[in-house]
């Protein structure tokens, strides 16, 4: 009977996936395939991208007035599209500037997918803290823990620091 119970909530999840399951196979997918196609490099550029932008996107008080009095999904959007290309320019930018140095480094899968993994983590804990996500959707307590707490976001702001520091130091 347990079983029987088990395998009906395991057949009921995968045929009506919640935002939860979408959210934990988004950040293992999105890990997976970005560590894969990118190089260090790149991962350090996007990180260091992802911070400044981070902090640019928090304090730019002018995209407020830009959104007042939309509908709260027009407001995720645009504010999703703006942190979206502050993104992009900013990891061009950086990555213009690591690629001037041509000391080759060794490429490491370990450290491709750690950095990978920390970045995407990084990523969905802005999106959760910097944009209005937690009032469109509703998600689990495990989801609301691992990337939209407070906490959870200190750790998601420091642990890709602390591996950075020991992929990038020298041996």
């Amino acid at each position: 009977m347990l079983q029987s119970a088990n395998l009906e909530t395991i057949s009921r999840i995968l045929t009506h996936p919640t935002w939860d399951l979408m959210v934990i196979f988004f950040f293992i997918a999105a890990g997976f395939f970005y560590g894969i196609s990118s190089g260090k490099k790149k991962l350090i550029a996007a990180l260091f991208s992802l911070y400044v932008s981070g902090l640019v996107f928090a304090n730019f008080s002018y995209l407020d007035f830009v959104v007042k009095g939309r509908p709260l999904l027009e407001v995720f959007l645009f504010r999703s599209l703006t942190f979206a290309i502050l993104i992009i320019l900013l990891t061009f930018l950086f990555n213009r500037v690591l690629s001037r140095d041509d000391s080759s480094g060794t490429r490491q899968w370990w450290q491709v997918f750690l950095l990978s993994f920390l970045e995407v983590g990084l990523l969905m804990s802005f999106i959760f803290q910097l944009l209005p996500a937690k009032e469109l959707f509703t998600f689990s307590p495990v989801v609301q823990n691992i990337f939209a707490s407070n906490g959870a976001f200190f750790w998601w702001l420091t642990l890709p620091l602390v591996a950075l520091f020991f992929i990038v130091r020298k041996r």
